[in-house]
């Protein structure tokens, strides 16, 4: 049985193995057939059947995909359906369908209305989709839509602060256009970059471009008085719009001097070249983009041109959505992981495994790969696309796009004038800003600078001799000393005026007075005082970098020092601890005195071999060895028990801690005069109705309260507005003089500078309490554009480099200070006064009278006793002697004796 059933095993395992070789074959042979098979790469493409634009588009993706197949070993198959992009029903199938035919990506034109459903759609099935025109953009990571066309906003952003316009108006027909007109307002709000007022955006929706002539016609009738230069930004949805828009300008009368229209086409060569001969003779201004260069021949799909063909900016970037998506793909297929490759083909079509009908649907799985892979792509050089470098951030925008800028003006046809680069802005502009209204003065020419005086910024020296200092001699302080350092820097002439209303400035009417007015209608050229920067003014004019930080502080009355006490020595310890140390002394001293009587080591030998309790620790002897302890003087006595040594060691140890701590805080203690103020904070003075409190009527510490959002300090002004009478002074001066004479009821808001200024000038009777408000700096102010703001910035920030402004502040402030501060130098240490240590007299001449007197009541006491004990010996002598003369019987003997025993 044995070999018989060898014999079937080994029959067994023969045929498995042929099983396994034919097996083998038979796979080795289909995978040959499926290598010998066209591999193709579905690609979706959906068209709007109600957009004439879908023609030349579709037909640009169809000759792309052909042309791309020459090249590659994948043939780009493209799956185009249509569909009515108003229905978003009908859109959501179309793009079903697409899916299930399981492309690797999709390609559509971004309509407002289609735009949501796209991004929706692409998100939830992990597909990436291939948008060719501008839309709002993304930021966020889980985008799968791949903006082929650039963003035109940042470049007209630019051209605006480039010409320095002051008030545009926007134009826009759709709803893609309200996304970049939001970043437009964001660029825009509270900007400092012309002018004196803010910049105004007016905002227009166009219903119909087709007619438009009464809108037309009514802007120009508005804003005809309101602008030198009437400013018209277009935002319009197509190029088709755009001719029947400029058509309707020259129809209007809008085309001619005066005008500026920027065109927010990326194709402004593509539009109707008639139409601009209506433009060059009317001293109208066009400003447009180009991304497409003409007759561009470079890149790997220039092949597709024919000769003395332009290309619209929406088939170029087709074209090169083809070559991004071509160009993924190819690398992909390279890709592998490990011995696998990354994507595979199922009889010879590429599988991604979607499903748009699931519940729920059910993504591409490799998805998020492909959509990486894309984003990696960059074509520049020479793969660069029609549209120039492509390449994306991580958002799925284009980046590092470039657009040439053309300009067409009176008597000239558009022409290249410079071009916009993404993150360096204008580049090799020709064209010049419009003239600005603060020409260059010749080199040689005298600056006029004007101040208001403001001390120890701007103060008048004093008449030397009785002769008067005349021209820039006049003045003194720290802002002259710093004009002398930046005037040498820069190799300035200036003059010094004072502004004529004693004014830093403020807007009051659309107008400025004070230093800022002075400057806005070119009374000066420069403004140099302790001057707030604040946006208001930023506004107006050019700050330099601030030469000093500062903020709004509280000076207050500097109140009365507080007398010391007589007992001020006992002021480093407190009255608990003093009591604690007292009940402390009597303890031990009691202690000390039952363990005298208890223990017998400390009992005397009465000398018969007994012994008795010692009087040397009797309870007053024990308060004298215990305070001769605590002062740290040696007793005449120890104790000589254990207990009692146990118990004036610990008592010794408590002293020395005791007196060491003491001595320790006593100087401190002595020499620190305390100050009492009413008000710490901001907090403390609106909670209390005491201490009235003000600022300057007019300046930047006003308004701050004025305008603050801040709930405390808009409760403030309304009690400062409301307290009669006024709180408001007319200078800082006039405020620090009105805390002084206040008696502690008033208190001063001003700017930190001026504070530490005034509390070191006589009679030094003002202080600063509590933190500052809010952070702000000086700057030296100059007109919009001035050319010596740039210079003034670069000579400061040399000099605050160099460590000279802080020189200055410490000579203005305090070397030349009268109150001897810190910084300055003080006048050396100061001694204890008699009232310092006038309790440490009282004690010692209490002391004196105490042990006069005590001295006195012992020695009448003594004498009252030595008396008394003269006359019982005198009674005693007389007894004595009466019974040697007399003898006594036995009975008055013994009575007699018995007397004399008991007067002894």
């Amino acid at each position: 049985m044995m070999p018989m059933l060898t014999t079937t095993n080994n029959l067994h395992w023969n045929l498995h193995v042929i099983f396994v070789c034919m097996l083998n074959a038979a796979l080795l042979s289909l995978a040959t057939i499926e290598n010998d098979q066209e591999q193709t790469v579905n690609i979706g493409v959906i068209i709007d059947n109600a957009d004439a634009r879908m023609k030349p588009i579709r037909h640009s993706i169809e000759i792309a995909m052909q042309a791309s197949n020459k090249s590659r070993s994948a043939k780009m198959n493209p799956l185009i359906e249509t569909s009515d992009f108003s229905d978003s029903f009908k859109l959501a199938q179309t793009f079903c369908t697409l899916v299930a035919k399981q492309p690797i990506a999709l390609f559509g034109i971004s309509r407002g209305e289609a735009f949501n459903i796209f991004e929706s759609y692409s998100r939830a099935l992990n597909i990436p989709m291939f948008l060719p025109t501008q839309t709002r953009g993304t930021t966020e990571k889980d985008s799968f839509l791949i903006n082929m066309c650039p963003s035109v906003i940042d470049a007209l952003i630019d051209v605006i602060k480039y010409f320095r316009w002051e008030r545009i108006v926007y134009l826009f027909d759709s709803n893609d256009a309200i996304w970049r007109l939001q970043k437009l307002y964001q660029a825009f709000s509270g900007n400092k970059y012309y002018g004196r007022t803010q910049t105004v955006i007016d905002t227009v929706r166009i219903p119909d471009v087709a007619n438009i002539r009464d809108l037309l016609q009514k802007l120009d009738k508005q804003f005809k008085c309101k602008l030198d230069a009437k400013i018209f930004v277009i935002d319009l949805s197509s190029l088709q719009n755009y001719n029947i828009f400029m058509k309707q300008v020259v129809e209007v009368g809008m085309n001619k001097d005066g005008y500026h229209y920027i065109l927010g086409t990326l194709d402004i060569n593509g539009m109707n070249k008639t139409l601009w001969k209506s433009f060059t003779f009317g001293g109208v201004n066009v400003t447009g983009f180009q991304l497409v260069k003409a007759n561009h021949r470079h890149g790997i799909l220039a092949g597709l041109l024919e000769d003395n063909q332009q290309p619209s900016v929406e088939v170029a970037l087709n074209v090169d959505a083809v070559a991004v998506l071509t160009t993924a793909v190819m690398d992909m297929m390279e890709m592998r992981n490990g011995d696998k490759k990354i994507i595979n083909f199922r009889r010879g079509h590429l599988y991604m495994d979607m499903n748009c009908s699931s519940n729920p649907v059910r993504g591409m799985k490799k998805g998020h790969l492909v959509l990486q892979q894309i984003l990696n792509v960059t074509l520049e050089g020479s793969n660069e696309g029609l549209s120039g470098k492509v390449a994306f951030d991580k958002y799925g925008n284009r980046k590092g796009y470039k657009l040439d800028m053309f300009h067409l003006s009176y008597n000239s046809e558009f022409r290249e004038v410079g071009y916009w680069e993404q993150g360096t802005g204008l580049r090799d502009m020709s064209l010049k800003p419009y003239a600005d209204e603060d020409e260059e003065k010749p080199a040689n020419a005298t600056m006029i600078v004007t101040t208001i005086i403001s001390e120890p910024f701007i103060q008048l020296k004093a008449d030397d001799n009785g002769e008067p200092h005349v021209g820039n001699d006049r003045f003194e302080g720290y802002c002259i000393d710093m004009m002398k350092l930046l005037a040498e820097k820069i190799g300035m002439n200036y003059t010094i005026k004072l502004v004529d209303d004693e004014e830093f400035g403020s807007q009051v009417n659309n107008s400025w007075n004070g230093l800022i007015g002075e400057l806005l209608r070119k009374e000066a050229d420069i403004a140099l005082a302790s001057l707030t920067i604040t946006r208001k003014r930023e506004e107006a004019v050019y700050f330099t970098k601030p030469f000093m930080s500062t903020g709004i502080s509280i000076m207050i009355k500097k109140p009365e020092k507080e007398k010391p006490w007589v007992f001020s020595f006992m002021q480093p310890l407190s009255f608990e601890v003093w009591g604690c140390i007292l009940c402390g002394f009597f303890a031990v001293s009691f202690i000390l005195y039952m363990v005298g009587r208890f223990s017998p080591f400390e009992w005397r030998n009465e000398g018969n071999g007994e012994k008795a309790p010692s009087d040397t620790f009797s309870f007053g002897n024990n308060i004298w060895y215990s305070l001769g302890a605590l002062l740290q003087q040696g007793p005449d006595e120890f104790p000589r028990s254990l207990s009692g040594r146990i118990l004036a060691s610990a008592w010794w140890f408590f002293t020395l801690i005791t007196i060491s701590s003491y001595t320790a805080n006593l100087a401190a203690c002595l020499t620190f005069e305390r100050l009492i103020t009413p008000i710490n904070s901001v907090d403390d003075l609106v909670k209390q109705s005491k201490i009235k409190y003000g600022t300057q009527e007019a300046g930047s510490t006003y308004d701050f309260f004025k305008d603050s959002s801040v709930m405390v300090y808009k409760q403030m002004h309304e009690v400062m507005q409301e307290t009669s009478p006024s709180v408001y002074v007319e200078n800082t001066k006039a405020g620090w003089k009105r805390v002084i004479s206040g008696r502690g009821k008033y208190a001063f808001l001003l700017e930190s500078s001026s504070n530490n200024y005034y509390s070191q000038r006589k009679p030094c009777k003002t202080m600063k309490v509590g933190r500052n408000l809010d952070e702000k700096g000086y700057g030296i102010a100059t007109r919009k554009f001035s050319p010596l703001s740039t210079k003034l910035n670069i000579a400061l920030l040399e000099i605050r480099e160099r460590g000279d402004l802080l020189k200055l502040e410490q000579k203005w402030w305090y070397q030349k200070g009268q109150c001897g501060g810190t910084a300055g130098g003080g006048k050396g240490k100061k001694g204890l006064n008699l009232s310092n240590v006038s309790g440490v007299f009282h004690i010692l001449i209490g002391g004196l009278v105490l042990a006069v007197f005590i001295s006195i009541s012992q020695l009448v006491f003594y004498s009252c006793i030595k008396s008394r004990s003269k006359k019982s010996t005198y009674k005693v002598n007389n007894d004595i002697k009466v019974l040697e003369e007399e003898p006594l019987s036995g009975s008055r003997y013994k009575a007699t004796t018995e007397q004399r025993y008991n007067t002894f």
